[in-house]
């Protein structure tokens, strides 16, 4: 049932089709959804772009834990506001959100920030009480249209959102979703800093904007690891002083090359962006005596690895993870993108775009990797 509330706005589109997960591995279908009324804080979102994450095609198969099925898969959304509930509502820079604005949002909500984790932790990413539009919040409940995978998106009050930028589209705004708060707060989770030796394992959508962010921040040396040559060939135009190849080198040759490339130590911080387990060994391996191992890209189970906890002390190694994103990632990751669009055109990295009705076909090409990204567009 939704919220009892007297100031409710009028909606003039009742209906919204979405691409509905009835089960894992199950295929998408398509059902058509009665949109709630716009209460108080409230946004309808037209769905402008959703991007189709790999968290997504994990969801697909059924590898999260806690995740309610029937989902609408989708949490990379940007759009425009088709309707604003009564009252003031307005974005992370204070600004009014009406009708027509183009817009980006945290795809967190219900975090508390009054429990242990949130006050005393200061981890509000492993807060209890948060989900996530497109993974925890559940479709068969009010407000039922909380994925992308939709003509029209139900913003509950409290969701946090920033106006883009007219210069920006919507297919580079689309990293502000997931990939890109990903890669800041990693990299703000580490000594990333002017003349670094970088390494990133791993040229996907989150290795690739560590990428960019290395060459931002001013890093001396980044060199992007993939097997991927068309990747590694968007890592070079997106800022990657080297690359490295697996199919091509043996870990012996990658580490004596990173070693070479960095001025013979090694890089200062090497990052974790495969979601292969078997890639965390080989960056222990690569990065220097006394840097930094940041793993970022385990968000999922992909099975147990061997690592020689003697040798990481040996090597008196600091290693960081990365879990989940905060506001504040969001919003770094729209400035960044407007202020760079012109230098590093994201736009370029959305390989393919589908529409609502082939979003299964979209799952299943970012699934085989054949896009670096897919988009569904469900308004086209």
């Amino acid at each position: 049932m939704a919220p009892s509330n007297s100031k409710v706005s009028e909606c003039l589109t009742d209906k919204s089709l979405a691409a509905v997960l009835p089960e894992p591995n199950a295929p998408l279908e398509i059902q058509e959804l009665k949109i709630p009324e716009v209460i108080d804080g409230a946004v309808l979102m037209k769905v402008s772009n959703v991007g189709v994450c790999g968290t997504d095609v994990h969801l697909w198969h059924g590898k999260l834990s806690g995740v309610p099925y029937p989902l609408i898969l989708g949490h990379e959304v940007v759009g425009t506001v088709e309707r604003v509930g009564p009252g003031d509502t307005r974005d992370l820079n204070g600004h009014e959100i009406v009708e027509g604005d183009r817009i980006a949002f945290h795809d967190v909500v219900d975090t508390c920030y009054s429990c242990w984790y949130c006050l005393i932790a200061k981890a509000p990413t492993k807060c209890p009480h948060r989900s996530v539009y497109g993974i925890t919040l559940d479709s068969t409940k009010w407000p039922y249209l909380i994925g992308g995978y939709s003509e029209y998106l139900y913003l509950k009050p409290r969701t946090q959102m920033i106006k883009i930028p007219e210069h920006v589209t919507f297919d580079d705004a689309i990293f502000a979703g997931c990939a890109l708060p990903t890669a800041i707060h990693a990299v703000t989770r580490s000594p990333l800093r002017w003349g670094t030796n970088v390494a990133v394992q791993g040229a996907g959508p989150v290795g690739l904007m560590l990428t960019i962010l290395a060459k931002i921040n001013g890093a001396n040396t980044i060199t992007t690891i993939d097997r991927s040559i068309e990747r590694l060939k968007f890592a070079e135009e997106f800022g990657a002083t080297h690359t490295l190849n697996i199919e091509e080198t043996s870990l012996d040759e990658r580490r004596d090359l990173v070693r070479d490339i960095s001025e013979g130590h090694g890089p200062d911080i090497v990052y974790e962006a495969t979601g292969n387990a078997l890639a965390v060994p080989e960056g222990i391996e690569l990065v220097r005596e006394g840097g930094t191992y940041t793993i970022c890209g385990q968000y999922t189970d992909s099975g147990g690895v061997e690592v020689n906890p003697h040798y990481m002390n040996r090597k008196h190694l600091d290693i960081r993870t990365v879990w989940g994103t905060e506001t504040t990632h969001v919003y770094q990751a729209v400035r960044t993108i407007a202020d760079n669009v012109d230098r590093f055109p994201l736009r370029k990295l959305v390989t393919h775009h589908f529409m609502l009705d082939e979003a299964q076909k979209a799952l299943e090409t970012q699934g085989s990797q054949k896009s670096l990204k897919a988009v569904i567009q469900p308004n086209e």
